[in-house]
């Protein structure tokens, strides 16, 4: 019979979840006390550890270090009610098998453990990981938050290629430079470049450099960006507006790590990680014959998907008191602090331009607003009347006329296909918090199938 550890101070968490592994044939010790659990490894050797993050004695990322030092195979699971990026990418980089927030679906926390029993050689390197504390600050505490930092801690031990997928404003670059800084190419450049943004006869010299001589103007050598990351990290943002000649270079860089200068003859060697990023939907760019889809199958090995800011609302007073010391500290003004009135405000604004728009209003009401406080007068005119709008909406149909009013205009096709994809995320995404995230039970307030729902929550 498979023995199981946990380690929780609270005292529920430990009955829940003794209850559920016995169930399943596992033999299960419960401990309040990492100390005491230590202990007792030697003695019962666990076949995995689940532990809370937070403990008073000694912490989960303490006990986390100290148990893979001497016994680096035992999976541990981490888990914890509160979750930032670099406490989730700290414990999965010091060995985690995995780690799961609170309130988490105990169905899924079963099979997690059956996996941890059953895969250790796959799953675990006697291989010393290295930790740096130096991590992107990536403000947010949000469940969706917390999914895209476990990614990260994952993603950043790898050299796989990554495609961020937000709208504008989101933070994709930020979420990128978060994976390179806790990669081992942190030493290395991280390179930037908009695709969208640089013209089409510029964009294969600004990518791959040219040749003395290769075309009017070109007086010397460049080395492109491909060249100066490698090593490193080369970030390609929208890159769905990417010309298709261009997409073909970069296809056979991806498959072969190696290119020509514009207007070369000897082939350049590059070991460069490529992460790219788009608002655009790649699928639909492929169907209408403007992206390739040998590239999209390249890039898109592993998929994160940033919400919009409308989307972590909990995370919006905290954005804007990391923004707004920022920009007091810059621009030498006195500490603002928001009245009730005006966070009710910030919270009840769908933000169109996501983070990037209340970066900017952070930025404006720092300088602009007199005195300590921040009031209603203080806030542009826009985002009042934006939000009175809101305000005189009575239900969800009203709700549904405007946005479809601000996203589409008369040139807009086939906007019922873009709806019926938001409409059922939305289904989805309720259901699961109506059910506390027991896909079975969300599944039945949907009346649908447990496979359906968990078919569809996968391809969403």
């Amino acid at each position: 019979m498979k023995k199981i550890f946990v380690v929780d101070d609270d005292k529920s968490i430990r009955w829940v979840l003794e209850k559920a592994l016995t169930k399943n044939n596992y033999k299960v010790f419960v401990y309040d006390d990492p100390k005491a659990m230590i202990l007792d490894i030697e003695n019962f050797k666990p076949d995995v550890i689940i532990s809370d993050i937070r403990m008073p004695g000694m912490s989960g990322i303490d006990m986390l270090e100290k148990i893979k030092r001497e016994y680096p195979k035992i999976p541990i699971i981490i888990m914890t009610a509160f979750s930032d990026l670099e406490t989730t990418v700290s414990s999965l980089k010091k060995g985690a098998y995995d780690y799961i927030t609170k309130p988490f679906d105990i169905n899924e926390t079963v099979k997690l453990v059956e996996k941890a029993s059953n895969n250790l050689r796959q799953a675990y390197s006697q291989d010393k990981i290295k930790y740096t504390k130096d991590v992107s600050k990536i403000i947010g505490m949000s469940e969706s938050m917390q999914v895209i930092y476990k990614s990260i801690g994952k993603i950043a031990k790898t050299d796989v290629g990554v495609l961020i997928l937000g709208k504008t404003g989101t933070g994709k670059e930020l979420i990128a430079k978060a994976i390179h800084d806790n990669s081992d190419r942190k030493d290395n450049p991280f390179i930037a470049i908009n695709t969208g943004a640089i013209p089409t006869e510029l964009l294969e010299s600004e990518l791959f450099g040219h040749e003395k001589g290769s075309f009017t103007g070109a007086y010397s050598q460049r080395i492109g960006r491909f060249e100066q990351s490698t090593d490193g990290t080369l970030f390609l943002d929208e890159i769905g507006d990417m010309p298709m000649e261009v997409q073909t270079r970069l296809l056979r860089v991806l498959q072969e790590g190696e290119f020509f200068r514009v207007g070369g003859s000897k082939p350049i060697k590059v070991k460069t990680r490529v992460i790219t990023a788009t608002h655009k939907d790649l699928k639909m760019l492929v169907a209408k014959d403007l992206f390739r889809e040998d590239l999209l199958h390249r890039i898109n090995a592993i998929k994160i998907i940033l919400p919009s800011l409308k989307d972590r609302r909990s995370d919006i007073l905290d954005l804007t008191n990391h923004f707004i010391n920022i920009y007091s500290e810059e621009y030498k003004t006195p500490q603002k602090n928001l009245t009730d009135d005006v966070k009710k405000i910030f919270l009840k604004y769908d933000w169109p331009g996501n983070i990037r728009e209340l970066q900017n209003i952070c930025k404006y009401l720092t300088i602009m607003s007199s005195g300590s406080e921040v009031t209603l007068e203080d806030l542009p005119k826009e985002l009042l009347n934006e939000v009175d709008e809101l305000e005189n909406i009575k239900s969800w149909e009203d709700i549904l006329e405007l946005w479809i009013l601000k996203n589409y205009n008369n040139k807009s096709i086939n906007i019922s296909k873009d709806i019926d994809i938001a409409y059922e995320k939305i289904l989805i995404k309720s259901s699961l918090k109506l059910s506390n995230g027991n896909k079975t039970e969300a599944a039945k307030i949907l009346g649908w199938g447990r496979n359906t729902i968990s078919n569809k929550i996968k391809n969403n």
